[in-house]
C-alpha cells in the first residue's frame, strides 16, 4: 500500500515540479503515502494480521502504533483540512495533456490502493463479528484489472502528450506500432498455446504494447543530448512491461505437482524430472529438521541438489517449511516437503514458474529508471547553478 500511494505521488511531484499544477492533490497524496506506511507497521507488528508478512506478535507494541498512527495520521488530515481551501490549484490544463494522463495514472493507483486496503481489512472487520472470511486473488486479481488495464493503457500514450494541452490524433500514428505489437501479441498467445485466462492473456498483450511504447519518447531525438530524466522514465517503464510479462506468465504457465512419493521415485514437473531420494534429520542452532534429499533435472541435463526442509524450532516452538529453490531459464523450480504418508510415502509439493524472474528484472529496470531520473535532476540543478554564477559574474564585471 505505501508503494502505491508513493508511485502516485512522485508522478504529481513530477506534474507540480515541470507545470505548477495538482498542489493540493499532491500534499494528500504524501498524507496518504505517510499513512500507509504506518498502517503497514501496525498490521505487520501488532499481531492483528495472520499473513506471511507479519513478523511480531506484541499487543502492547501494537497498541502503542496504533496510538502514533491516530496522532500522525488524524494531525495531518486536520492540518489539510484545514489549510486545504488556502492551498492555490495551481496552472489549469486540458484533459488531453501529459498532466491529464498523470492525474489518470493517480486516480488508478489509488482506486488500487483503495481495493488493497479493504481487501486487507475486511477479514478482520468480519472476525471481529466471529465470522472468519479469507480474501485472496479471486478479489484482488479481477477488481484491480477494472482500473490497472486503463492505467497501462494511459501509460503507453502518456509520455507522447504534451504539457497543458494536445491532440489526441498527433499521437496516434506513433502509437500504432505499439498497438500492432499488442495485437500480434494477443493473437500469437491464442494460437500458440490453449486459453489461459483473460487476465493473464491481457497481461501479456500490454505487456508487449507497452514494451513498445516505453521507446516511443526517444524517436527523432538526438540519443547523446536526450536528457536523463527521459532516460529514466524510458527504462522504468519498460520495467513495467517486463515485470507485467513476468506476472501474467507466472499466472498463466506455472505447473504445480503434488505428490506421495517413495524413495527412487521420478516426478516430471514442466521440463524438470525430479528424483526422490528419501528422507533424513539435520539440526541447526535452535532447530531440527526433517530434509529431502532430492536431485533436478532440467530436461534431461545435469543433476542439480533439492534439499527442501521442514523445521521444528524451540524457542519459540514452532513449524515451518523451508522451500528450496532453483533458477534456470528466466524460470524458478520451487520444492516443499510435506509430511509422511502410508507406505514409506512423503507428500512433496513442486512448482515450475516459467519466466517469474522477469518480476525481478522488471523491479531492477524501474530503480535504475528511478536513479538515472534523480541523476538527471542533479546534473540540471548543477547546470543551473553554474549558469546562474556565469550570469552573475558577467554582471559583475559590467558593472565594473
Amino acid at each position: 500500500m505505501p508503494w502505491l500511494a508513493a508511485t502516485a505521488l512522485l508522478h504529481s511531484v513530477s506534474v507540480l515540479a515541470a507545470r505548477d499544477a495538482l498542489r493540493t492533490w499532491t500534499v494528500m497524496l504524501g498524507v496518504v503515502a505517510f499513512s500507509m506506511s504506518m498502517v503497514g507497521t501496525f498490521l505487520v507488528r501488532s499481531g492483528i494480521l495472520t499473513s506471511v508478512h507479519a513478523f511480531a506478535v506484541d499487543p502492547q507494541r501494537g497498541a502503542f502504533i496504533l496510538v502514533l498512527l491516530a496522532i500522525y495520521i488524524g494531525g495531518a488530515l486536520v492540518l489539510f483540512g484545514l489549510n486545504a481551501a488556502s492551498i492555490a490549484e495551481g496552472k489549469r490544463f486540458a484533459p488531453v495533456s501529459r498532466e491529464g494522463a498523470l492525474v489518470v495514472n493517480n486516480v488508478a493507483l489509488s482506486a488500487i490502493l483503495g481495493i488493497v486496503l479493504f481487501g486487507t481489512l475486511y477479514p478482520l472487520v468480519t472476525e471481529a463479528f466471529d465470522t472468519r472470511v479469507s480474501v485472496g486473488p479471486p478479489y484482488f486479481n479481477p477488481v484491480s484489472a477494472v482500473f490497472f488495464v486503463p492505467m497501462m493503457l494511459v501509460l503507453m500514450v502518456g509520455p507522447l502528450l504534451r504539457w497543458r494541452q494536445d491532440r489526441a490524433g498527433r499521437v496516434a500514428r506513433p502509437l500504432g506500432l505499439a498497438w500492432t505489437a499488442l495485437l500480434m501479441t494477443g493473437v500469437i498467445v491464442l494460437v500458440a498455446t490453449s486459453w489461459i485466462g483473460w487476465l493473464p492473456w491481457l497481461g501479456l498483450a500490454l505487456a508487449a504494447g507497452l514494451a513498445v511504447a516505453s521507446f516511443l519518447p526517444l524517436r527523432g531525438r538526438n540519443l547523446r543530448r536526450t536528457p536523463l530524466a527521459v532516460w529514466g522514465m524510458v527504462v522504468a517503464h519498460f520495467g513495467v512491461a517486463v515485470a507485467l510479462a513476468g506476472m501474467a506468465s507466472e499466472s498463466a504457465f506455472s505447473v504445480e505437482k503434488l505428490v506421495a512419493a517413495r524413495a527412487g521415485e521420478t516426478v516430471e514437473v514442466g521440463p524438470w524430472q525430479v528424483q526422490f531420494h528419501g528422507v533424513e534429520p539435520v539440526a541447526g542452532p535452535n532447530w531440527t529438521a526433517l530434509e529431502a534429499n532430492m536431485t533436478a533435472r532440467l530436461d534431461g541435463g545435469e543433476p542439480v541438489a533439492v534439499r527442501p526442509q521442514a523445521r521444528s524450532f524451540w524457542s519459540p516452538p514452532q513449524q515451518t517449511s523451508e522451500a528450496w529453490l532453483v533458477t534456470r531459464r528466466f524460470g524458478q523450480l520451487y520444492a516443499v516437503l510435506g509430511e509422511p504418508t502410508d507406505g514409506g510415502r512423503w507428500q512433496l509439493r513442486l512448482w515450475w514458474k516459467p519466466y517469474v524472474t522477469l518480476i525481478w528484472l522488471g523491479g531492477i529496470l524501474i530503480a535504475l529508471g528511478g536513479l538515472l531520473s534523480l541523476m538527471g535532476r542533479v546534473a540540471f540543478d548543477v547546470r543551473r547553478a553554474s549558469a546562474a554564477r556565469r550570469i552573475a559574474s558577467r554582471r559583475e564585471d559590467m558593472g565594473r
